[in-house]
């Protein structure tokens, strides 16, 4: 006598709904798209433009503390470039993640915005203990030069860095780790040269991760499908 156990020849999914191969395999592509999609790197153009405004961000700012002696800090009209250029690189960089994230589902939306909540907290407690170290006397080398021009690289490189690790991402490892050395080795420039340091090695990271990603993704243009 025929025994069944409730398998079909192409599947059953929990509940007695058929799956047939194509639909499986049709759905299997879908969420490794989504997660593809989700957790990968700008567009190669984007991560340009980045660097562009990395260099212009942190150029201005060397420009103004340069010649310093002593040190006072960038002036009005660096920090306001600098936070211009950073301004347009977030926007960029903002409008590329929405693009390439339509169609993933809301659970990894909401998982993306969790990180990236966590990430700002990181890097937004560094502001706070500048405020600390400034209310305890500390020199304006320190607060203005150094935390502000090398802290968020190693705050922000080192939370990506465990983030990153926790996914066995390799490629965003290896850039998490470049960014969190180059602050803390542009801090050994000191508040005068940390400026000038860190906006070159950055933007030369990013420029090698663009390189990278279109690689990878054999793309250049914005809007290529992965």
């Amino acid at each position: 006598m025929d025994k069944t156990d409730g398998t079909e020849e192409g599947g059953t999914i929990e509940g007695g709904t058929s799956l047939d191969p194509g639909e499986a395999a049709a759905l299997l592509e879908r969420t490794t798209t989504q997660a593809r999609r989700s957790f990968r790197f700008p567009s190669p153009p984007v991560i340009l433009i980045a660097a562009a405004t990395v260099l212009g961000a942190y150029g201005a700012a060397w420009l103004s503390v340069r010649d310093q002696h002593p040190y006072s800090g960038p002036s009005l009209t660096a920090l306001a470039e600098l936070y211009g250029f950073i301004a347009l690189g977030v926007v960029a960089v903002a409008w590329d993640a929405n693009r390439s994230r339509s169609g993933v589902s809301g659970r990894s939306n909401q998982q993306a915005g969790v990180r990236g909540i966590a990430f700002a907290a990181a890097v937004a407690s560094l502001y706070l203990l500048m405020g600390a170290l400034r209310f305890d006397g500390f020199s304006y080398a320190i607060v203005y030069g150094i935390m502000p021009a090398a802290g968020p690289l190693i705050v922000g490189g080192a939370a990506t860095a465990g983030y990153a690790a926790a996914r066995e991402d390799k490629l965003l490892l290896g850039f998490a780790v470049a960014v969190l050395a180059i602050g803390a080795g542009g801090a050994f420039a000191g508040p005068n040269g940390v400026w000038g340091v860190v906006g070159v090695g950055l933007s030369a990271v990013l420029v090698i991760a663009a390189v990278l990603q279109a690689r990878m993704s054999g793309r250049w243009a914005f809007g290529w499908p992965q």
